[in-house]
């Protein structure tokens, strides 16, 4: 073959080349469901508890009498859990919610050993553990991101108690403070929202709205998927 036909062939090869790339259509992005099926979701939060402040009312008037300038710390729920989807549209999981209200320190004499004092503060910690089931009845998949509206129940046991905590002196005269009860715990979803980005390897944000004994109105937080 001389050189003549071999340009000839070369410079034909590549103007078929090139009309197979321009004609050639780019894929489009696909768009990735961040919660099929198999799926987990795993989140944590805060939210909103009022029964802390009704439990610090009760501390400060009958526990803390002798101190009519006690406050009361109250701490939002901390609220920790998973999601497995079971279906696409179907999940189940475990959510752990913790909370507690403490007093700030006081000084009480004590009367039994002249110019010793006792320090202390009042503490009650709630929390709950409960197995919970959401239904996924609305998704919007853009290309590297998913939106994924659900609503669901969580059922399960929730630990209230109350202790009076000793930090300096013999604590003689202090009311002591013994509170432990274990009873049954719900939580209603009424609407949420869940939120994961690709980009951030699954890791989003979601926000909750819902009454029970984790939180009453607005739950929200970050979240990550599998």
């Amino acid at each position: 073959m001389n050189v003549k036909k071999y340009l000839f062939l070369l410079l034909l090869t590549y103007g078929f080349s090139s009309v197979n790339a321009q004609n050639a259509q780019i894929a489009p992005l696909e768009k990735k469901d961040l919660f099929k099926k198999e799926a987990i979701t795993f989140y944590m939060g805060s939210g909103n508890m009022p029964i802390l402040d009704t439990l610090g009312d009760a501390v400060k008037k009958n526990l803390l009498n002798s101190f009519p300038e006690a406050n009361m710390n109250v701490s939002s729920p901390f609220i920790i859990g998973y999601q497995y989807h079971v279906r696409d549209k179907f999940s189940i999981g475990m959510v752990y919610c913790s909370s507690s209200v403490t007093s700030d320190k006081k000084i009480m004499p004590d009367f039994q050993n002249v110019g010793q004092n006792s320090e202390f503060y009042y503490n009650i910690a709630l929390t709950s553990l409960m197995t919970s089931v959401d239904v996924f009845w609305k998704k919007i998949k853009r290309p590297k991101s998913t939106f994924a509206f659900h609503s669901g129940i969580s059922l399960g046991l929730f630990n209230l108690t109350g202790s009076r905590e000793i930090t300096s002196g013999t604590g003689n005269g202090v009311e002591d403070l013994n509170l432990n009860v274990t009873s049954k715990a719900l939580q209603l979803t009424v609407i949420g929202v869940k939120h994961s980005m690709e980009a951030l390897k699954g890791f989003g944000w979601f926000a909750n709205f819902g009454v029970g004994f984790n939180s009453i109105g607005l739950t929200s937080g970050i979240n990550w998927t599998l």
